[in-house]
C-alpha cells in the first residue's frame, strides 16, 4: 500500500470469471501467471494468456477469464498506478517518460517478454512469498524499476507513448464504441460499462441515438450478420450464432426466427434454391 492504495496484488481464482473496471484515475500492468483473459477496451478487444504481460491506461474494460475446469486455479499480477502515487514515489519530480502526454493509438499494449521482466516478476513471486520484508521503501524501489523496463522495452515507442498518457481520458464516440463489440458476447450491462455510463443513462442515450432500445438493435445487427454468414458460409449453425455474438443457439434460433419467420437452417436451405 501507498498513499493508502494498493500497488502490487496478486490474484487467484476460478475461470470463467468475468470482471468490469472503470479506472477513470488508475492505470494497470498485468502478468498473466495462469490463465487466459479477453480484455474488452472501448474500441478493441485482445487475448492474453499465461507467460503474457500487457499495460492498460485509464479506461473502462470487461476483463472475461474464460474456461472451464481449469486443473489450477487462474493468477495474475496486478500493478495499479494512479497519479498521487507516482508523484509521492518519484517525491523529486517524474522522469521525463510520464511527463508529456502523448498521442496513442490503442490503450491497451502488450509487453513483450525478455528476460528484464522475467527476472521482475520472479522478484515479485518472492516478495509475495516473503511478505514480511516488504515495506514503502521497496515499494517505490519496484515501481520506479517496473516504469524504467517499460520505457525500455522492445519496440518500445507504443508503449513510451502509453506510459506517457496513463491518465489522459481516452475521447471515443458513443457510436463508435456500440459497433466495436456488436459481434462479441458481452451483454447490454457490459456495453454501458465500456461507454462509461451507468445503465440507464446508457439505455436513454441508446435510444435517443438509435431510435430503438439496446436489445432491438443489437440482435437486429446480430441476426442481420447471421443471415449473411448463412448464405455466404457453410459454418455450423452453432458457429454462426457465436460469432454474431450469441452465446445460446436456442435464443439465437428463437430471435433468428422472430426476425425472419423462418429457423437458421429453413432460411438457408431457402436460400440456396
Amino acid at each position: 500500500m501507498l498513499n493508502g492504495k494498493p500497488v502490487f496484488e496478486k490474484a487467484s481464482f476460478n475461470p470463467p470469471l468475468k470482471k468490469d473496471a472503470t479506472m477513470n484515475n488508475e492505470a494497470c500492468f498485468i502478468h498473466v501467471l495462469q490463465g487466459k483473459t479477453m480484455l474488452y477496451a472501448t474500441n478493441e478487444q485482445y487475448t492474453f494468456t499465461s507467460s503474457d504481460s500487457f499495460l492498460m491506461k485509464c479506461g473502462n474494460y470487461i476483463n472475461h477469464w474464460v474456461g472451464e475446469q481449469a486443473e489450477q486455479p487462474y493468477e495474475a499480477i496486478l500493478i495499479h498506478f494512479y497519479p498521487d502515487t507516482l508523484k509521492y514515489v518519484y517525491d523529486e519530480g517524474l522522469p521525463e517518460v510520464l511527463k508529456y502526454p502523448r498521442k496513442v493509438t490503442h490503450n491497451v499494449e502488450k509487453i513483450p517478454l525478455d528476460e528484464m521482466i522475467t527476472t521482475y516478476i520472479d522478484s515479485l513471486l518472492f516478495y509475495f512469498n516473503n511478505p514480511a520484508m516488504v515495506n514503502e521503501e521497496l515499494i517505490k524501489l519496484k515501481v520506479k524499476e517496473l516504469i524504467l523496463l517499460l520505457s525500455n522495452a522492445k519496440e518500445g515507442n507504443n508503449v513510451k507513448a502509453l506510459l506517457s498518457s496513463l491518465f489522459q481520458p481516452e475521447e471515443t464516440q458513443f457510436k463508435k464504441i456500440i459497433h466495436s463489440h456488436l459481434y462479441e458476447d458481452l451483454s447490454i450491462e457490459d456495453i454501458a460499462i465500456l461507454t462509461g455510463h451507468s445503465l440507464s443513462t446508457f439505455k436513454r442515450k441508446f435510444r435517443l441515438t438509435f431510435n430503438e432500445s439496446p436489445k432491438q438493435y443489437i440482435n437486429k445487427k446480430r441476426i442481420q450478420k447471421a443471415s449473411e454468414l448463412l448464405i455466404q458460409t457453410t459454418d455450423r449453425i452453432s458457429e454462426i450464432c457465436y460469432d454474431c455474438g450469441f452465446n445460446d443457439v436456442g435464443y439465437f434460433s428463437k430471435v433468428f426466427h422472430q426476425h425472419y419467420g423462418f429457423s437458421p437452417s429453413s432460411f438457408r436451405k431457402k436460400e440456396m434454391i
